[in-house]
């Protein structure tokens, strides 16, 4: 019967002391996805399989406070500012799958790192809401860590460079690529709650050199930036005048485009820029290209 399985892998993830350790993390994100769906069965179960589930939701309690307790112990190093560029890569490839051999760079799914990087930044307590409203502005989504462990593979972030985020959300993109580089980085979003929430972020991580700019990317300075990257943000009008403008700075100097999800397939459409690679563009696979 299904409520006998669901004790039995209960009984089997409380005898699992590997949980309990500090960096199991992964292993305790899969846990608890287990847990969600033994919850679930027992608690609609038979009295004695919903006694089990309070055991199952007390596991769950327990397994989600070590978490916290990880991500606590992550910010606290990352704001000490004695973790280096290469060792916070280190953390983040343990508990991601890229570089393993996929066959065609896609960037489909959210990892643990993805759940490690939203607990050290707390997202979860963002509260506020999108408050500009247009056709041509795309919902808040977050780009999978995979694709920034891949932009800083193939993009040569330097002393010099000045990264720019348009479309910034809520800071999530900007933070890490400036914990993965040390480049100066700037955040472009026209949603003031986003903004004013990436701001009190970067400010509290002690990160001085990433700065969030409340604006409409088809007016704000872009004159900066060497490298800019757009996860489909916007599209219709408000992505060709953007385009456009960076058009204008391409004139001015070789400057570096960097594209995830559909924002691609239109990326890809325009004379002033040359792809990094021979690929054909993919919305799911990061994409590069140059001014030419």
């Amino acid at each position: 019967m299904i409520h006998d399985q669901a004790i039995a892998d209960l009984l089997a993830l409380e005898a699992d002391d590997e949980l309990l350790e500090e960096e199991a993390l992964a292993g305790r994100l899969e846990a608890l996805e287990q847990l969600a769906f033994i919850y679930q069965v027992l608690r609609a179960g038979a009295p004695n399989a919903q006694a089990y589930g309070a055991r199952a939701a007390a596991l769950r309690t327990r397994l989600e406070a070590l978490n916290q307790q990880y991500y606590a112990q992550v910010r606290a190093w990352l704001r000490s500012g004695s973790a280096t560029p290469a060792a916070i890569r280190d953390l983040l490839e343990r508990y991601s799958h890229y570089g393993e051999a996929d066959g065609a760079g896609l960037h489909l799914d959210y990892e643990p790192v993805d759940a490690l990087v939203d607990g050290v930044l707390q997202l979860e307590r963002f509260g506020g809401l999108a408050t500009v409203h247009h056709r041509d502005i795309v919902h808040l989504e977050d780009t999978p860590v995979r694709v920034l462990l891949d932009l800083v593979d193939h993009v040569p972030l330097e002393a010099g460079d000045r990264f720019y985020d348009l479309g910034s959300g809520l800071g999530r993109v900007a933070i890490i690529v400036h914990w993965l580089t040390g480049v100066p980085v700037c955040g472009i979003e026209i949603q003031p709650d986003y903004c004013g929430y990436s701001r009190r972020l970067a400010e509290s991580l002690g990160l001085t050199q990433v700065r969030f700019q409340q604006a409409d990317a088809r007016e704000s300075d872009l004159s900066g930036g060497t490298v800019y990257y757009l996860f489909t943000p916007f599209k219709g009008n408000i992505l060709r005048e953007v385009l456009a403008r960076l058009r204008t700075e391409g004139q001015q100097r070789t400057i570096t485009i960097c594209t995830y999800g559909a924002v691609s397939l239109v990326v890809a459409q325009e004379p002033w820029l040359r792809a990094a690679t021979g690929e054909q563009p993919h919305e799911f696979s990061l994409g590069i290209w140059r001014s030419r």
